[in-house]
């Protein structure tokens, strides 16, 4: 009877032993680390972002402490690629874009295609390169991230923060762009400022939402952001716009206009998904 219990429970144990093969949590002290990943993600999401860095850095820690130990940690591996992510977004809310870079770029070496990585790299790029003087060189970097986020088939909203998703992406293409000086509407190139509002405008009126104030059936709907390169054409003055239906003003410069077209897009963008 003896042999029988104690040949069950080595089965049982080889039982055991083989789910936690199959459940990469239960390795490497990853179950812990998953949930402190989500803590820190938690602490962000409601604005204490030094508490979640102090999070993220402890996680980290830790985690190379047993990749250390253990160069085969594949699950570690890839959940270096989670902490350095939360690190790099802590610190762009912190305003550090410099040391945001370098996370994102380490988070990239441990998994590519990463949605929150990715527009979290374009960030830090843009941020860095608009610092006076513009460097036009660090300002394209942030753009071409934003064409191989829209090209590569990723998820359109990061998995640990959805308030982070491809409207961000479509404004920071905007402002890129007229930082860069350039205010076209290019859209065989899907480039220039006008271009990315056009297309920002158009998602958040599929959404319910209208950036410009303009009713659908306003009298003159060339007013409105979509019908913009129409009135361009058509009008005798190109700077007169009646922005969010306050009454038409001369805004000097299709610069200035776009300038205010972009504040008006950044409040709604951050009304309905707050940073």
């Amino acid at each position: 009877m003896k042999r029988i219990i104690k040949i069950t429970g080595i089965i049982s144990m080889i039982f055991v032993l083989s789910c936690e093969a199959n459940d990469p949590l239960s390795f490497y002290g990853g179950g812990e680390l998953v949930e402190r990943i989500e803590e820190g993600w938690s602490v962000f999401r409601d604005g204490h972002f030094d508490s979640a860095l102090a999070i993220f850095d402890s996680t980290l820690i830790d985690a190379e402490t047993i990749m250390l130990e253990d160069p085969n940690a594949n699950l570690i591996r890839s959940t270096l690629g989670d902490i350095h992510t939360g690190i790099g977004w802590c610190n762009l809310r912190l305003l550090h874009a410099e040391i945001a870079r370098e996370h994102f770029i380490i988070s990239q070496g441990y998994e590519l295609y990463s949605f929150g990585t990715s527009v979290g790299l374009m960030t830090a790029y843009y941020e860095l390169g608009t610092v006076f003087p513009i460097d036009s060189t660090v300002v394209d970097s942030a753009i071409q991230i934003g064409h191989w986020i829209f090209s590569s088939g990723m998820p359109e909203e990061f998995e640990y923060n959805a308030t982070i998703n491809v409207d961000d992406v479509r404004l920071l293409m905007a402002k890129s762009y007229y930082a860069k000086g350039d205010l076209s509407n290019n859209s065989d190139e899907e480039s220039g400022a006008l271009f990315w509002i056009f297309d920002l405008n158009r998602t958040l009126l599929e959404m319910g939402i209208n950036p410009t104030g303009c009713i659908p059936d306003c009298l003159n709907p060339s007013y409105c952001i979509p019908d913009y390169s129409l009135y361009l054409e058509n009008s005798s003055n190109p700077n007169m716009w009646n922005l969010c239906g306050s009454g038409e003003q001369d805004y000097g410069s299709l610069d200035a206009l776009i300038i205010m077209i972009l504040r008006v897009l950044e409040g709604k963008v951050f009304q309905v998904f707050p940073a």
